[in-house]
């Protein structure tokens, strides 16, 4: 695949996820253009902003915690290089469904920055265990408040549901991480389990591949080689429990920094309703029960229920499930002639402006040509290199024979 199919592949998914965005909108603000026009009467800019810096925070801080936990196994990292990592990640969980493309477009900046793929796939695997534990203690938290009737929204069976699948798809998952850093042979096992298929399937296209003149080269490589990429994997783990046992002696406070990071961020970017409410001049207080404490601890945990539900969305950029759910957990304040307006603050800052963001360094770095100048700068250090060789003065035994001929040269003029 090349630069430019994959830069029309991604604007394919972007221009879905706007249109699916743009269709609910409408059909939200066919029939209440006056009501629109009400709602927006009252708009505070500077509460928006701070919205809009919460909302921002969540690449910075995100790109930190990559940082953190990253120079634990190479120093080298840069922060400008794990930030934008996390933009990019942004842009891409936002643009393919289920978020499925986040950690590998992260991993491809990592990588380019110039950090090992193993140490990338290491850091990103505590990276997730950090992201696992928060949604898990969150979930569980929440269904402890409902349990005891501290918690009370629209959705009924489904919010439990909701819950319920939360705890056991992330309480696994985490169980899961834990038992394959700290036991390297049951990781083996599930590669060498899942070889099999895979490999039947990988055969099979790289037949598909000799096809094409330009690729057949690597395909008849690869198809000489067939247990070859099953055994990098299995090196791959063993290096993967040895960056683990790394962290287990010295990236102890990283770890923990990082999950401290993991709860400030995701807090900081569920309190940008809050204050969108404020920009919009909504009282802040529910009509409604919702949960204990202050307005904007319940709003907090409203929204930490709708994240549950758009990290599991199958559309890109959980398009429509985050209309459709906000407008049913966020109705004890939103209502009438703001749910418009609401819907639309809270999709741009709350998604599309970090979106925006990771867009450009994608595009910048896709449209930079990045790959085919470092063929050329390749290309010309070896232009130099061979016309240093053919150069008569360039060798040492040329240089040796020039300084011979000028000692004679002095020798004979004294």
């Amino acid at each position: 695949m090349n630069r430019a199919t994959l830069i029309r592949g991604i604007q394919v998914v972007v221009t879905l996820t706007l249109a699916s965005f743009a269709y609910v909108l409408y059909s939200e603000i066919h029939d209440k253009q006056e009501s629109l026009a009400a709602g927006l009467a009252h708009v505070r800019p500077g509460w928006l902003l701070v919205g809009a810096v919460l909302a921002l925070q969540e690449g910075v801080f995100g790109g930190l915690r990559i940082w953190v936990l990253g120079r634990v196994l190479w120093p080298g990292l840069s922060f400008r290089t794990a930030v934008t990592s996390e933009f990019v990640l942004m842009f891409c969980a936002g643009v393919t469904p289920g978020q499925a493309g986040a950690a590998p477009s992260q991993a491809a900046v990592l990588v380019h920055g110039g950090m090992r793929l193993v140490d990338v796939a290491t850091a990103e695997l505590l990276t997730a265990s950090c992201t696992v534990a928060f949604f898990l203690l969150s979930a569980l938290t929440l269904f402890a408040l409902r349990q005891n009737g501290m918690l009370v929204m629209h959705g009924g069976p489904q919010i439990e549901w909701l819950l319920f699948f939360t705890v056991a798809m992330f309480g696994s998952a985490l169980v899961a991480l834990i038992v394959a850093a700290a036991y390297p042979p049951l990781l083996k096992a599930i590669v060498r389990a899942l070889s099999v298929p895979l490999g039947g399937l990988l055969r099979a296209a790289l037949l598909g591949a000799r096809r094409v003149l330009r690729l057949r080269a690597r395909a008849d490589a690869a198809l000489a080689a067939p247990g070859a990429m099953t055994a990098r994997l299995l090196r791959s783990v063993d290096e993967f429990h040895e960056g683990f046992r790394v962290y287990m002696r010295r990236g102890k406070r990283a770890y923990a920094a990082a999950l401290l990071l993991t709860f400030g961020f995701f807090w900081s970017r569920f309190a940008v309703a809050y204050f969108i409410l404020l920009g919009l001049g909504i009282p802040t207080s529910p009509s409604t029960f919702v949960s204990v404490g202050p307005p904007i601890v319940q709003v907090v945990l409203t929204q930490t229920l709708l994240n549950f539900a758009l990290y599991m969305s199958p559309t890109p950029g959980a398009s429509g499930v985050a209309e459709l759910g906000s407008n049913a957990l966020m109705s004890p304040w939103v209502q009438g002639a703001f749910v418009v307006p609401y819907i639309v603050i809270w999709r741009v800052l709350a998604l599309f402006l970090c979106m925006f963001v990771g867009g450009i360094y994608v595009f910048r770095y896709l449209g930079a040509d990045v790959l085919e100048e470092r063929v050329k700068q390749t290309e010309a250090e070896k232009r130099a290199l061979m016309e240093a060789a053919r150069a008569p003065d360039a060798s040492p035994a040329n240089a040796h024979e020039g300084g011979e001929e000028t000692a004679g040269r002095r020798q004979g003029v004294g």
